[in-house]
């Protein structure tokens, strides 16, 4: 189930670094600090906010239409608290309004379901505490481009290995969910493509002292061959990692028009 929830323009110009503005509004207002949800394994996907325009000058955007966010959860409970915490919290941020709900529905298919990200996925592997490395895609473009200190903290892959170790995460994410689930010829790919990039994303954390977490992200096709309920709850789920954070928001390629018209 995917909740779309839009907002009024912004009055205020608003960081490109926003997300955790997005996640205060969503866990501390809307939810309350609700300690089940927060401790309990992310059944759901917030995305990042949408709707807007950058400014180059400054690094802020506009939202001279209005923005939007969505929610997409398994569960129905869930969303019924972010309807209630949103009604009851009409001002979002830059000096935004809540405007209205709309509900999106899409087909899943027994097979190949073919999805594209909206919002990009990360998956990641500790090293150590403190350490990681990101697992990202081949993006010649990027890699051109990127500082050998960059270069240290991803580790770049070629279409096999990146799909199996994408195949792996998410049924190892789908099992601890659902224990019983059967995941027998489940599979994921993600073919070569030109659209196809590595997404550097930036979360604040430490708003006095302006310190970010960096994040390299995926921003690609993924195509999955499993059940249609399985298909169904990868949507709901998102795919990769932090996904209750603006990651992994996922739709069905064919309905790529939809998402335009928002």
């Amino acid at each position: 189930m995917r909740l779309l929830i839009r907002f009024s323009e912004n009055t205020s110009y608003i960081s490109t670094i926003n997300q955790h503005l997005i996640d205060s509004y969503i866990y501390h207002k809307c939810l309350k600090d609700d300690k089940e949800i927060h401790n309990a394994k992310n059944d759901y996907c917030i995305s990042h906010l949408y709707g807007g325009k950058l400014n180059k000058n400054n690094n802020t955007i506009n939202f001279p239409n209005g923005a939007f966010i969505l929610v997409t959860s398994q569960k129905e409970e869930f969303l019924n608290k972010i309807i209630l915490g949103v009604l009851n919290n009409v001002d979002f941020i830059g000096g935004m309004k809540f405007k209205t709900f709309e509900f999106i529905s899409e087909e899943f298919i027994n097979g190949w379901n073919y999805f594209a990200t909206l919002s990009p996925f990360i998956v990641k592997e500790y090293i150590s505490k403190k350490e990681y490395i990101f697992f990202v895609f081949n993006d010649k473009a990027f890699l051109n481009k990127a500082s050998e200190n960059v270069k240290q903290k991803i580790k770049v892959m070629e279409e096999k290995e990146f799909s199996e170790i994408l195949t792996n995460h998410t049924k190892n994410k789908l099992g601890k969910i659902y224990s019983s689930i059967d995941l027998k010829d489940f599979k994921v790919e993600v073919k070569t493509h030109p659209s196809h990039k590595i997404k550097t994303i930036f979360q604040q954390y430490d708003h006095e002292n302006k310190k970010s977490v960096v994040n390299y992200a995926n921003q690609c096709h993924v195509n999955i061959f499993c059940s249609k309920e399985i298909a169904e709850i990868i949507y709901n789920l998102g795919i990769g990692q932090s996904t209750g954070s603006g990651f992994g928001t996922i739709y069905k390629t064919e309905n790529h028009k939809l998402y335009k018209t928002f």
